[in-house]
């Protein structure tokens, strides 16, 4: 996984919590402590017993946490990937354009390997498709939270169901219009 990932998950806990806080997570993750790069990749197993750790020791559900991290890697994700996208774009022509923005990153080199994310209209909006042989929908869902809260976009991310087979896990996401009250 994606350096990024685990520099942006340090950096969540700590401005949380404090940096005694991280390394107790690490501690209960069974995890040294070192130095993650974000242009390197590490073990997936290592996020998900961080986040299993941040979860059991906040006492919040690991989906929770995972959601809220999320929207906190989502503007880091943004910033990493920008030379991807275009400056005149909005919510809706990044993520009908996240496709072939992963397809660029999978050429790239074979450590990349980014969830499929397919974007088709609806009658109320944009429907997502996420697609990734990683299991964490409530990343996914954040991500999309915090990429709509980069481009000040009030639309709201509602996850309609998250189907598990053959080493993949595909989550259908609906971006809908805010309703007026």
């Amino acid at each position: 996984m994606h350096g990024l990932v685990f520099q942006t998950c340090k950096t969540y806990v700590i401005e949380r919590t404090d940096e005694a806080s991280w390394a107790k997570v690490l501690e209960h993750a069974g995890i040294e402590p070192r130095l993650y790069l974000p242009v390197s990749h590490y073990p997936e197993d290592e996020l998900v017993a961080i986040l299993e750790s941040v979860a059991a020791l906040s006492g919040h559900d690991r989906a929770a946490v995972e959601r809220d991290f999320g929207r906190t890697l989502a503007p880091e994700l943004l910033q990493t990937f920008r030379a991807h996208w275009r400056d005149d774009w909005e919510l809706m022509d990044l993520l009908e354009n996240l496709e072939g923005i992963a397809e660029e990153l999978r050429a790239k080199t074979a450590e990349n390997n980014p969830p499929l994310v397919t974007c088709t209209g609806t009658d109320t909006g944009l429907q997502v498709t996420y697609r990734s042989h990683r299991d964490h929908p409530a990343l996914a869902h954040g991500v999309l939270e915090g990429i709509a809260a980069e481009f000040d976009d009030d639309r709201r991310v509602r996850r309609l169901e998250t189907t598990r087979e053959a080493g993949e896990t595909r989550c259908v996401f609906v971006l809908e219009e805010p309703t007026e009250s």
